[in-house]
């Protein structure tokens, strides 16, 4: 096994364990949430040496982490993709806590995440949790939309489509965000090209590839500027 393919074994390796860490954190502090005893003083704080009163924190912790770890695979669909996936975790858990008796829909529970966020009852959590759930999937499929644009994750799949280093001329503004540019590029055969295009701006201060029709390299309707991603996390 290669440098890189090992690198990326470990890194794949890494986001499952990490996605079973976050699970089991938000699992655990809302299925055990109801047995949580909290020890406070004259002065208004509570403390807790049970492992169900640190879950929230920990799961917030592991979540960072994993979503710095998956972002090279899910691009900007990470955070969403790590909210939704917290949000499921916690109301599996009070969903077995109620099949299992420890909790009815109306018990009144308090819920710690940083901080007490009020005492609620299990079907008010249930359905808070399926809220950010949804804004979690939401996020996580405009973020997938946004990197797909960007680095032209469709054109990739097909064969007729092939990418090249490409420097960018010229900026004529078209809107608060695009401009007119010149794209040059060198194809397979060596041959330099230069092609118009429509950029976003951030194009201009990031290193760019040219994505184009191997057949009809010249054809502007089947080119385009692509952004690369940024390695958040490097591993290899």
């Amino acid at each position: 096994m290669g440098k890189t393919a090992y690198a990326q074994a470990l890194r794949v390796v890494a986001c499952a364990l990490m996605v079973w860490q976050v699970w089991m954190m938000w699992y655990i502090s809302s299925h055990e949430a109801v047995g949580v005893k909290w020890s406070c003083d004259l002065a208004g704080g509570c403390a807790s040496d049970q492992l169900a009163s640190m879950s929230p924190m920990l799961g917030i912790a592991f979540a960072v982490v994993l979503g710095l770890l998956c972002a090279r695979y899910l691009h900007r669909a990470a955070p969403g993709a790590v909210i939704a996936l917290s949000a499921v975790a916690a109301a599996a858990g009070w969903y077995d806590a109620l099949a299992e008796g420890q909790v009815e829909r109306n018990t009144v529970t308090s819920f710690h995440i940083l901080l007490p966020l009020g005492d609620f009852s299990v079907s008010q959590w249930l359905t808070f949790l399926w809220s950010v759930a949804g804004v979690g999937c939401l996020a996580a499929w405009w973020g997938a939309a946004v990197s797909l644009r960007r680095t032209g994750g469709l054109r990739r799949l097909t064969r007729r489509y092939t990418t090249a280093d490409a420097v960018i001329e010229g900026w004529r503004a078209v809107g608060r965000k695009y401009g007119e540019v010149t794209v040059v590029f060198d194809d397979a055969a060596g041959v330099r090209h230069e092609v118009p295009a429509v950029v976003e701006r951030v194009a201009l201060r990031r290193d760019v590839l040219a994505l184009y029709d191997a057949d009809r390299p010249d054809d502007p309707a089947h080119t385009r500027v692509v952004v690369p991603r940024r390695k958040v996390l490097r591993l290899s």
